[in-house]
């Protein structure tokens, strides 16, 4: 600013004009709730404090009430007929589900006992029936598809 300036006296305190847009917004703010609330402000009815605690406790220590779960040893026994029942049911549509186990193991049964028969039991067993080898008249293509539709590939890889 210029040197030669005249001071006037008058002085503005410091952050001033950065606190005069709160200042003004506080002011506005402060006359609306006072045009609105009672020249008193808030009030709360005398003695609100003091009934406060028993008032509290009165709505809280209300009478309690006690269910009991079992009444009678006869609902004890049924709800746990009632969950063997149903567990029982669950474990045999869960068996159903899987039959496939059953015959994988049924299979692995007769397998095992086919290995068990001693080759010259079987050579024995030829001879004494007298049975002879009949050449059928079988195309080599249904042979394929007879070979192909009853058995699997781990039947076939395991002939080789």
């Amino acid at each position: 600013m210029d040197e030669n300036l005249i001071e006037t006296g008058f002085t503005t305190p410091e952050n001033y004009f950065s606190e005069l847009t709160n200042n003004i917004q506080a002011r506005v703010l402060s006359e609306r709730i006072s045009a609105v609330a009672p020249n008193d402000g808030y009030t709360v009815p005398d003695g609100y404090f003091e009934q406060l605690r028993m008032n509290i406790e009165l709505r809280t220590l209300k009478e309690r009430k006690v269910i009991r779960l079992w009444r009678s040893s006869l609902l004890k026994y049924a709800s746990a007929a009632c969950f063997i029942l149903l567990s029982a049911v669950g474990f045999y549509f869960y068996e159903l589900q899987q039959p496939d186990k059953k015959i994988v193991y049924r299979d692995f049964a007769t397998e095992q006992l086919l290995y068990d028969i001693d080759e010259q039991i079987i050579i024995d067993h030829i001879e004494a029936n007298d049975l002879q080898q009949i050449n059928p008249a079988v195309t080599e293509g249904a042979l394929e598809n007879y070979i192909l539709n009853n058995y699997t590939q781990t039947d076939i890889a395991s002939g080789l």
